[in-house]
């Protein structure tokens, strides 16, 4: 963990554990005192390297005579292996009196950073990127959760000292896939289509949720003309996501009211054992499931 850049190769693996004491010679005081220390020790030091507290946690909990093979998930995910970035944070700015996120990568191809914030219409973005050499602008596209989406209102703010700053609207179509992503980015691709720069983020907590939902896409009408929902009790709708992710730990009020607020949405499915909403962008297919509660727009 002491390296700046941590890489797991195929077929490599990273097993955790608890320490264990085997001094006899302790009593219970002052084992628990050495215990306290060694985890002291050991979640700054997790925490120095840019690692989340979740891996401390999870090694925690694993018994001392046994061992946990951990998934490159959630390595990636506690950045215990980090691959080509140094370091990546998420932090709320305020730009002249307004709320903003801003997102920021330190990598191996530079520093990159994304400022995401609301505007009247919808939610808007400046990316500011580390460019190469010789780098063309023909298209700029945003990654949600790993798929790449060209975007139509873009333009080029300034290009200086190698770097690329550009400004950008998120279309009502990606509201609620980029409300919920998990990973989420900004790149320049050339003219040839094969050759860009830019880069990509994990999201690890709920800040973009938490813009994203406060961003209006269009003027409120009135409420008789926002339309309603009609349940569906034990049906589910399968396929026609808006999310990869959906909403989680969310009611089944909140769910609907949340198909409201976006355009594109026209039904929800909604998982009631764990608070699960997916948005859909139609219902084209009704199937009987228990524990699954559905709503179409009327």
């Amino acid at each position: 963990m002491a390296a700046d850049y941590r890489y797991l190769p195929d077929g490599a693996r990273i097993g955790i554990h608890q320490f264990g004491l085997y001094d006899t010679d302790l009593d219970g005081q002052a084992g628990a005192a050495l215990g306290q220390t060694l985890s002291g020790i050991l979640s700054e030091y997790i925490r120095t390297h840019r690692a989340e507290p979740e891996f401390f946690e999870a090694i925690s909990v694993i018994e001392h005579d046994d061992i946990l093979w951990v998934s490159r998930r959630d390595l990636e995910a506690w950045r215990v292996v980090t691959n080509d970035a140094y370091d990546e944070r998420a932090e709320y700015i305020n730009i002249n009196g307004d709320l903003a996120l801003r997102l920021s990568q330190i990598a191996i191809t530079g520093d990159s950073f994304l400022t995401l914030f609301c505007t009247e219409t919808g939610a808007a973005g400046v990316a500011d990127l580390h460019e190469p050499a010789l780098a063309a602008y023909e298209t700029f596209e945003i990654a949600i959760d790993g798929v790449w989406h060209a975007i139509a209102k873009w333009d080029v703010l300034e290009r200086s000292n190698m770097r690329g700053r550009i400004v950008f609207e998120i279309p009502p179509r990606l509201a609620v896939a980029t409300a919920t992503a998990r990973s989420i980015g900004a790149r320049v691709v050339a003219p040839s289509g094969d050759i860009y720069f830019g880069f990509e983020q994990t999201m690890r907590d709920e800040r973009l949720a938490e813009l994203m939902r406060g961003c209006t896409y269009t003027p409120s009408p009135p409420p008789a003309a926002r339309g309603t929902m009609v349940d569906l009790p034990g049906t589910d709708l399968p396929g026609n996501d808006l999310s990869t992710e959906g909403f989680r730990g969310i009611s089944f009020a909140r769910c609907k009211q949340i198909c409201l607020e976006y355009d594109q949405c026209r039904a929800v499915s909604y998982v009631q054992s764990k608070s699960w909403c997916w948005p859909k962008g139609r219902a084209s297919r009704r199937v009987s499931t228990s524990g699954i509660i559905s709503a179409v727009q009327q």
